[in-house]
């Protein structure tokens, strides 16, 4: 028998911070289920992409927070259903 993944990360710690970052990436994930199927290849991809390009400290809590905020307003228009595709 196989643990869940639940019982696996009972004794992972993680900041405030860390969890603001996890939560962010879910809501992102799950803005992209509510675009065209055809084109949520193309938001997964940005969405990677953008997270990947970003490599800073983890003590970098200054860096952290302005790429949140910046990653929030910019969620907020792609979640605009006038916004159909991306460009990768």
């Amino acid at each position: 028998m196989f643990p869940s993944s639940t019982a696996l990360s009972v004794g992972i710690r993680r900041s405030r911070l860390q969890i603001e970052v996890i939560r962010f990436y879910r809501e992102c994930c799950k803005a992209i289920k509510r675009k065209p199927p055809e084109t949520q290849i193309r938001f997964q991809q940005f969405l990677r992409s953008q997270f990947r390009q970003h490599k800073i400290s983890s003590k970098d809590h200054e860096a952290i927070e302005y790429l949140l905020r910046r990653g929030k307003r910019q969620l907020e228009s792609y979640q605009s259903d006038s916004i159909k595709d991306i460009n990768v």
